[in-house]
């Protein structure tokens, strides 16, 4: 088994969790941005297998509609009961195996759409890495630096600082 087909089973055999997979650690954008498309793949995989189950579930249903409007027609004639084509249809509509194949239809589009919606996602997850990435690179990120010589300094200790001198400054004024 090739290295392609290992990763296809073990992405197939792998439960998808959007909520984990589109969040996105600031402080790891390295792991971030090496496991995106790779979680982006798996993605895109099961958005295809999706549409091919919509595909599915749309050719059985016409199917199974086909075969209830030939068993109801059967039944109809030996009967001796005149039927017409808004009776049949009707009957047909109403058929519980028809019923149970346009549910299943509509599971399959449901899937495929929030499935779509996820790949979207995904397409705006890159986005956000792309702008974390510069923004970690113009130094957003970086520990704030004081002004007294250069010298790095703790930011809990410079918010801390700088409460102490406006609480120091509100006192004063009520004075």
């Amino acid at each position: 088994m090739t290295k392609a087909e290992v990763m296809a089973k073990k992405s197939k055999d792998a439960e998808l969790d959007f909520e984990k997979d589109i969040s996105i650690n600031k402080f790891r954008l390295d792991e971030e941005c090496l496991s995106h498309a790779g979680i982006y793949a798996s993605y895109l995989s099961a958005q295809a297998d999706a549409d091919t189950a919509v595909s599915r579930a749309k050719d059985n249903l016409e199917l199974v509609k086909s075969e209830r409007y030939d068993a109801i027609k059967a039944g109809f004639e030996k009967k001796g009961i005149k039927f017409t084509i808004p009776m049949m249809d009707k009957a047909v509509a109403g058929d519980e195996e028809v019923i149970a194949a346009k549910n299943e239809l509509r599971e399959a589009e449901n899937v495929f759409a929030k499935l779509t919606v996820a790949v979207k996602a995904f397409e705006h997850r890159r986005s956000e890495l792309d702008n974390l990435v510069k923004l970690y690179c113009a130094g957003y990120y970086s520990m704030p630096s004081s002004n007294d010589g250069g010298s790095r300094v703790d930011a809990n200790e410079q918010v801390s600082k700088e409460m102490r001198k406006k609480l120091n400054n509100k006192g004063s004024e009520n004075d």
